[in-house]
């Protein structure tokens, strides 16, 4: 059993997850849909959705008009996990990558290190190296309450439950982009699932 003085349950949704935050002072719900409404995958009771938010339509639906992720060369990803296993799933390892048809990849940003970002709006060299020059924080977008509220953070799914939220990559969104995630165990056992890869712009 994993002692709970190790980590801190950020998240933990039951039934349908709601992302809310208040925007200029008026209150805006965003609801992710179902894992198998998005491109998704299935394996062990657990299913995984993905829906990469690359249209001003969509980054305006979850996070208002005054964020253009574009522009400084990042990409949302919604992800949905449903467990329909009899054991609940610890993610604290989760490794997320977003990858090109040629192979590039880049993993997820957490939000916090959005703001300090290069802004080249392409998938980066292999190295990962990013420009050590910060965004100004004055008035970043990318310091938006939004960006952190709405950022998949979950640690724990409990049995039969599901949690959704954003991951960020430093990307350009490109024909043939496949989201890659591993790192998804067993809580009690600690037995890792198998990887999860499919295309973001495959069938629901």
């Amino acid at each position: 059993m994993i002692p709970n003085n190790r980590f801190v349950i950020l998240s933990i949704t039951f039934g349908t997850v709601w992302l809310a935050t208040v925007l200029a002072g008026d209150t805006q719900h965003f609801q992710a849909g179902a894992a198998s409404s998005y491109a998704h995958q299935q394996s062990e009771k657990v299913t995984v959705g993905a829906k990469a938010y690359d249209t001003e339509d969509l980054v305006n639906s979850a996070f208002g008009k005054k964020i253009d992720f574009a522009k400084y060369g990042v990409l949302p990803v919604l992800v949905v996990i449903e467990n329909k296993r009899d054991k609940a799933l610890d993610l604290r390892e989760l490794d997320a990558n977003l990858v090109a048809v040629d192979g590039r990849h880049t993993k997820a940003v957490t939000a916090e290190d959005l703001p300090f970002l290069a802004t080249s709006g392409k998938h980066p060299s292999p190295t990962g190296v990013h420009s050590p020059i910060p965004l100004p924080k004055k008035k970043n977008p990318l310091n938006a309450t939004e960006i952190i509220t709405r950022a998949f953070e979950v640690k724990v799914i409990p049995p039969g439950d599901s949690a959704s939220g954003f991951l960020y990559f430093e990307a350009k969104a490109e024909a043939g982009d496949k989201l890659y995630l591993d790192g998804i165990r067993d809580v009690h056992s600690g037995k890792p699932l198998l990887y999860f890869e499919f295309p973001l712009r495959g069938e629901p």
